[in-house]
């Protein structure tokens, strides 16, 4: 039988157990010098150790990174609670407005009633025989004239006076 092209890489258990740190020996860290070129050459470790693997943590990053999480969730939280807010204030504006609507074809509906019960025939005849009213006549009729320049002003206004028309007032503006 043939193994193939690995070779029996693949039944090696060998490859999946870890690997002992060689320690690197002194020669390896010292200066080396050639007597070809009279260089120094160093060689460096080459395995990468635990502490340059570790993740530096800075701590000012850490912080910062906690405070925007705290505010983007304090964020978050208010935008999906003023939604509920928005969302219950459009249901009771929904609710109110069926209401009214109703409300409303109740008024035409009543209106129709009271206007078909109470025709101007009706009405007059109540005021000539019970209140003892007649019709105008045109002789009672009385046309007033105004002339261009007659004005009418009024002496007491029962209107509220801001802040403004006092100062106006003690400054003899208006």
């Amino acid at each position: 039988m043939s193994i193939g092209r690995n070779n029996g890489a693949a039944y090696d258990l060998s490859l999946f157990e870890p690997e002992t740190k060689k320690k690197p020996a002194a020669k390896e860290k010292a200066a080396v010098t050639t007597k070809k070129d009279n260089a120094k050459i160093i060689k460096l470790d080459t395995e990468p150790t635990e502490k340059s693997q570790r993740r530096k943590r800075n701590p000012v990053r850490i912080i910062g990174i906690s405070f925007l999480t705290i505010i983007l969730a304090g964020v978050c939280s208010a935008i999906v609670y003023n939604n509920v807010l928005i969302n219950e204030q459009n249901e009771q504006i929904l609710s109110s407005n069926r209401i009214l609507a109703e409300k409303s074809k109740l008024e035409a509906q009543y209106q129709i009633k009271i206007d078909s019960k109470l025709t101007t025939e009706i009405v007059e005849t109540y005021a000539e025989n019970k209140l003892g009213m007649t019709k105008a006549k045109s002789a009672q009729k009385e046309f007033v004239a105004l002339a261009e320049g007659d004005q009418g002003k009024v002496l007491r206004g029962d209107e509220k006076n801001n802040l403004f028309d006092q100062i106006g007032k003690l400054l003899h503006i208006s």
